[in-house]
């Protein structure tokens, strides 16, 4: 618990020390125009890291479920079919998530 805490800590501290260095390296930006403009590359890696980690994370439920689906055929007891299907509803909802983008797009 105490490795996972100190990667996850380190992990975040890289990703803000990153997300910070874009914005002090941004050019001085004129008026409230400019600001938005400047804003705007940081905000697309923001959404394409998460679009990554959903996909990713959908990955590892869907796979996890198939996981437990076989435990669950081995012992029923052991692991409830209900936990099969959150982590599969789970899983497929989070790898569908990045594609919703594309229905909103024009």
């Amino acid at each position: 618990m105490n490795k996972l805490f100190w990667q996850l800590l380190f992990i975040s501290q890289l990703f803000l020390f990153t997300f910070f260095d874009e914005l002090a390296n941004a050019a001085q930006p004129e008026g409230l125009g400019g600001v938005a403009t400047e804003l705007l590359q940081p905000v697309g890696l923001m959404s394409d890291f998460l679009y990554s980690a959903s996909i990713v994370v959908g990955a590892s439920f869907l796979f996890a479920s198939l996981i437990k689906y076989i435990e669950h055929r081995r012992s029923p007891l052991m692991v409830p079919i209900s936990t099969v299907v959150f982590l599969f509803l789970a899983g497929l909802a989070l790898v569908l998530l990045p594609f919703l983008s594309l229905l909103s797009d024009s």
